[in-house]
């Protein structure tokens, strides 16, 4: 049994944020007012200044300024709590509100938010920290009443300011802003809010996860309804925004989801183009958490099935980010707590009459006769007060009773009736949007597809049978709508036809979606099903999705009618994906090769991926034609050059991207080209202007970003070991320059920022020049995990690393670990950069060194010949290097012994005396 007055006096913050003009706010439903006005009655006649709203707020209303005020500027607010309570949304505000104005100025909510409940038990109370010991019951004597009433009046005189508001300035979601005929629910929206928020709860409260829940239930229960009401009533909660994504479908949930995301980014102001879906979620996360304030993010209908690790994928991986998930079925063993949705009670049901007459006995019964016999469904209940509300006015009492209980009780029924009694135009809204997918529907392309000076009409009248509803300017029908309307053949080739004369406007949203959906009747002509696929994938790749491409690269491919064109395109977006052999499958087939520039320019790259460059050199175009522009352009120039640069003609490739206005992808492979051609300064200086170009803290993992900071390492490592010699007392300054830079950045940015990572790559190889290959090894082997991570294996950065340390391996006279180390690096360059960059020269010409200072001469010998010749030919201005293969070479023709001598030549050119 629940203690009579366990309300206590606490003094709480004195601060004071508006004038204060009531102690109590009373918060009820008007079907108890004969016990409130008894409460409210007591409290004045102690001199509590109570307020209590006299008029009361329909069901379907919104709140008052009135009442905003007057809460706000109420020190406590009381409510009787009774079964009724939950169902009517100004009560669900009322006590809201107070509940997060509390805890927005860290106030014990329950120290402001006083309950009374008249009921037998607390079940049907929410949230969870107001039941048990946080709630009184009805006062049943003068005495208990006196009692509550002075409870009230020492908590009310402990607190010295009114409750205030807990208000969020983030633009509402679009789709909150129309009127919702949302009722009850109430124990299930606070179920959510206190899964998110457990690290917040007192600690009597069960914890659970503080990031995600998921909203489970059958179809039509009203989970979307949920999620969005949760948004509507708690979005004070939520001062960094709030984020929508969904409804998602089975075959591409993945790609929808980072659609959304990539969305998301590109309006938050992030350059995320070229980026990953992992890295767009986390420069996402990363602004987040910038900003510092908690955030809601709602991914609705998720599909049945899914497995752990995809449903990880559509978390936003920061702790200010709160996760809302609704789906039928959720995945077992997946550590998220889950609220069960089910049927409205009769409470609930009774709500959704309120409007249409004063429920009496009769009719009440009848309600909860109705919500019995169809599991509180709340799609069979909300058809049949919607049927109920069309003739209001014409309906006595047993005419209300007998039309509940002749009513359908199974959803497939009531869907059926409903749509059988709509008008021709509504039907047909309602087939375009079963050929359509679960995205929202655009009125532009209704209007397009249905040419019908009724459409409006007839959206009017889908709306106020529950079938469609507005989401922002867009138009959404449920699944189980569109599953019983079925489709039109002629409809949907229409919208097919619709969909790609409206995709160059980029300003409609949903259009590749539908395009997808469309792409898959089977009455769509399969020429017009391939270039709804093409529209598809060049919206993925000029939004710079790779993997929401190569999936629709997938699906071009496997549609017979797919063109040449459609067919180069997806070899593309393979590319770009880094499926290189599929690529080439597809491009080497005759209807690709004979089509063109674009085709041998693809297969071109795709076989220098592979380091097939002797298959590669009979595709590559001469030069870049005049007919493409833009983006393709550039894209062909970079190509071209790269090609180049792999077989040693870097003056070619330079002269290609002389003269062009360049991006950041042609101003880093122009750079480095001067560093390979011995002008470093310029090149540092494209490399800097690139790294600038990235201020925004978030984008520091950008493929870009890493590229840049890659080429202006290089350029730096080079300029040193050029510009200074060994005894230069510069080396000492350039040292502590660099262990200073990054002692700064992993202050600023942390050890596993990227530019915190080469600096330390550059201050550990700094190590091997001064004769310090001990502490050169110690801090290489230390670093390397953390390249591999930041950066992969592939980049330079690694390379330099490893390099480095089989140069501390030979210092140390370890030649056979220096060998071995070599040889992996060696088949790592020629993969990635190929044999003719400068920096699988110096490998090269190392490893014939470590090969022949182990006895291994034959091998070594050949190796140092091809390095020697390389190098003469592509590194004149490099004199160390090339004097130093010329040494090598000339020791060949001693005996094996006369090789202990090329210690004392090889510290002269590069190997100092190790301290």
């Amino acid at each position: 049994m629940t203690s009579i007055c366990p309300f206590s006096a606490v003094a709480v913050g004195d601060s004071v944020l508006v004038t204060q003009s009531h102690d109590v706010f009373l918060s009820f439903t008007w079907s108890d007012i004969v016990e409130v006005e008894k409460l409210d009655k007591a409290m004045r006649a102690a001199g509590l200044r109570v307020f209590r709203d006299s008029l009361g707020i329909k069901s379907f209303d919104g709140i008052t300024a009135e009442l905003r005020t007057a809460l706000a500027e109420s020190k406590v607010l009381l409510a009787y709590y009774s079964r009724r309570f939950p169902t009517r949304y100004a009560c669900q505000w009322e006590l809201t509100s107070a509940f997060l104005a509390a805890q927005s100025r860290g106030i014990d909510p329950r120290r402001r938010v006083l309950v009374i409940n008249p009921e037998q038990n607390g079940d049907h109370i929410g949230p969870v920290e107001l039941q048990d010991a946080a709630y009184v019951q009805r006062p049943r004597k003068d005495a208990e009443m006196a009692e509550i009433v002075a409870r009230v009046a020492e908590v009310v005189h402990a607190t010295a300011s009114p409750l205030g508001t807990a208000h969020s300035a983030a633009p509402m979601l679009p789709r909150l802003l129309h009127p919702r005929r949302f009722v009850g629910r109430y124990r299930e929206l606070w179920q959510i809010h206190s899964a998110l928020h457990a690290r917040e709860l007192p600690p009597a409260v069960p914890r659970v996860s503080s990031a995600m829940v998921v909203v489970r239930g059958l179809a039509g229960m009203g989970k979307t309804s949920l999620a969005e009401q949760y948004a509507f009533l708690f979005r004070d909660a939520y001062p960094g925004g709030m984020h929508w994504t969904g409804p998602l479908d089975g075959a591409d949930t993945r790609a929808q989801f980072h659609a959304s995301v990539r969305a998301v980014a590109a309006a938050m102001g992030l350059r995320v183009h070229g980026m990953s879906p992992e890295q767009v979620r986390a420069v996402v996360a990363a602004r987040i958490e910038t900003a510092g304030e908690a955030v809601l993010w709602i991914v609705d209908d998720v599909p049945s099935g899914l497995a752990a690790e995809v449903l990880n994928e559509l978390i936003i991986p920061s702790a200010l980010v709160r996760t809302v998930l609704t789906t039928r079925t959720s995945t077992p063993h997946w550590p998220a707590p889950v609220v069960e949705l089910t049927g409205l009670s009769a409470e609930e049901g009774e709500a959704l009459y309120d409007e249409i007459l004063d429920v009496a006995e009769d009719e009440r019964a009848a309600i909860a006769r109705l919500v019995a016999r169809s599991g509180g469904h709340p799609m069979i209940i909300t058809s049949s007060a919607n049927s109920l509300r069309a003739r209001q006015g014409a309906l006595h009492g047993a005419d209300f009773v007998g039309l509940l209980d002749g009513a359908r009780s199974t959803v497939a029924d009531v869907l059926r009736g409903d749509i059988d009694h709509c008008g021709p135009t509504a039907v047909r809204v309602l087939r375009l949007a079963a050929a359509l997918s679960l995205a929202p529907i655009p009125p532009r392309l209704a209007r397009e597809v249905i040419i019908d000076h009724r459409l409006p009409e007839a959206v009017e009248e889908l709306t106020l049978k529950g079938l469609l509803r507005r989401v922002g300017s867009d138009w959404d029908v449920h699944a189980l709508v569109r599953d019983t309307a079925g489709t039109e053949d002629e409809l949907t080739r229409a919208a097919a036809e619709a969909v790609m004369r409206l995709l160059p406007y980029k300003e409609i949203d949903h259009l590749h979606r539908h395009a997808a959906a469309l792409a898959e009747q089977e009455c769509v002509p399969d020429a017009q099903r391939a270039q709804l696929l093409r529209a598809g994938l060049d919206w993925f790749r000029e939004q710079g999705d790779i993997v929401a491409a190569r999936a629709g690269a997938n699906r071009i491919l496997r549609n017979g009618a797919a063109s040449a064109n459609d067919r180069i395109a997806a070899a593309g977006a393979l590319i770009d994906a880094g499926d290189y052999t599929r690529a080439i499958d597809v491009l080497a087939a005759p209807d690709t090769t004979n089509d063109g520039v674009r085709a041998r320019l693809l297969l071109a790259q795709a076989l220098d991926h592979l380091g097939r460059y002797d298959e590669a050199d009979r595709w590559w175009p001469s030069a870049v034609p005049d007919w493409m522009t833009g983006r393709e352009r550039v894209d062909a120039l970079v190509a071209i050059a790269v090609g180049h640069r792999l077989r040693g003609r870097f003056q070619p490739a330079l002269d290609l991207l002389a003269d062009e206005p360049l991006d950041d992808r042609a101003r880093l492979e122009r750079a480095r080209l001067l560093i390979i051609t011995g002008r470093i300064r310029p090149a540092r200086q494209l490399a800097a202007e690139v790294i600038a170009g990235f201020d925004e803290p978030e984008l520091l993992t950008h493929p870009l970003l890493l590229a840049a900071i890659g080429v202006q390492a290089e350029a730096e490592l080079t300029f040193d070991l050029v510009e200074f010699t060994l005894h230069d007392e510069n080396w000492d300054r350039v040292e502590n320059e660099l262990r200073a830079t990054r002692d700064k950045l992993t202050r600023l940015l942390g050890k596993e920022s990227p530019l915190t990572v080469a600096a330390a790559v550059r201050c550990a190889r700094a190590s091997v020049p001064r004769g310090r290959p001990k502490q050169a090894l110690r801090e290489l082997g230390e670093l390397e995990p953390v390249v591999v991570k930041v950066f992969t294996d592939r980049h330079p950065l690694c390379h330099w690393l490893r390099y480095s340390t089989a140069q501390a391996h030979a210092q140390l006279k370890n030649y056979d670990r220096a060998a071995a180390v070599l040889q992996d690096l060696l088949r790592l360059q020629l993969a990635t950069i190929g044999e003719h960059h400068p920096d699988t020269m110096m490998t090269q010409l190392d490893l014939g060194i470590a090969l022949a200072m182990t006895g291994r001469k034959a091998a070594a010998e050949e190796l140092v010949a091809v390095a020697e010749r390389r190098i003469g030919e592509a590194l004149s201005w490099r004199a160390d290097l090339r004097a130093r293969a010329a040494v090598t070479r000339r020791l060949f023709v001693l005996p094996q012994a006369a090789w202990s001598l090329f210690g004392l030549i090889d510290r002269k050119w590069w190997q100092p005396k190790p301290e």
